[in-house]
């Protein structure tokens, strides 16, 4: 019959639980069962700002602080306060992503644009250089093509001294200077084992042009790059063989045969 008198009663009213294990609490001193022990069970009015001092009686009875999850739904507690660098709450580690660095749907949105936009420029600039590759490609197709076929063309139809054997020939089509009367271009074809001097007065020879190169003080017969009017060489020793390993000439090509003190004529007025 005394057994009611061991034991201590919570302090809450509606529970009033006998329990022989009685908790008292650290913050407002009142005593409390198993279910009302906590601080969040029983409302602690001596709470503040979710920290809990103790005397610590097992280091040299210092002051610690436990620091207890902000979460609602969360009672944990720890010595280490981790601090949301947003909210600026403390948070245990199962609740450290709580949701606020999550992004709203605007967010989203706005970079999903900004991620889409910079798509559309790399395809649109993708696409720039594709044409600009397929066009340069088939520009050099067709243009390898056509010197195929002019000199097939001339290959047809040039003259030559006969002394060249045809493994040797090679084969131009030669604009005559502007200051000629009545002279049409003309295929003409000269051994690559010559120097480019001896080519031009064969050339001269051939289409019936006077050549003074041999005469000092006089204007000089030269050969330009009937594509960009640029000088073939200057220097009259030159080997033909030379020149096409080099690529200054090309078999087939089409060039100009002037008067000339410079080292470039307007290649638009040779037709």
């Amino acid at each position: 019959m005394e057994l009611p008198q061991v034991g201590k009663q919570c302090s809450i009213e509606f529970c009033k639980q006998n329990d022989f294990l009685i908790i008292t609490c650290a913050h407002c001193s009142s005593l409390f069962c198993k279910n009302h022990h906590h601080i969040s069970s029983h409302h602690c009015p001596k709470y503040k700002d979710n920290v809990v001092e103790k005397l610590d009686d097992s280091v040299n009875s210092t002051t610690s602080k436990n620091y207890i999850c902000t979460h609602e739904q969360c009672n944990s507690t720890s010595i280490i306060e981790m601090i949301c660098t947003e909210c600026k709450k403390h948070f245990c580690v199962n609740h450290r992503h709580h949701g606020c660095f999550e992004k709203t749907d605007e967010e989203i949105s706005k970079e999903l644009k900004v991620w889409q936009n910079s798509k559309d420029q790399f395809l649109a600039a993708k696409s720039v250089v594709d044409t600009e590759i397929t066009e340069n490609s088939k520009k050099s197709k067709n243009s390898a093509l056509a010197k195929k076929v002019q000199l097939m063309k001339l290959k047809g139809r040039a003259t030559g001294s006969k002394e060249i054997p045809s493994n040797h020939r090679r084969y131009f089509l030669i604009y005559p200077p502007l200051k000629v009367q009545k002279k049409e271009s003309r295929a003409v074809f000269i051994s690559d084992s010559w120097t480019i001097g001896k080519s031009i007065d064969s050339i001269a020879d051939i289409m019936g042009i006077n050549n003074t190169n041999n005469t000092s003080n006089l204007v000089k017969l030269k050969l330009f790059n009937h594509s960009n009017g640029k000088i073939i060489t200057d220097k009259m020793d030159v080997l033909i063989s030379s020149l096409l390993d080099d690529s200054h000439l090309t078999d087939g090509q089409s060039l100009i045969l002037e008067y000339s003190k410079e080292d470039t004529v307007d290649c638009t007025v040779y037709k």
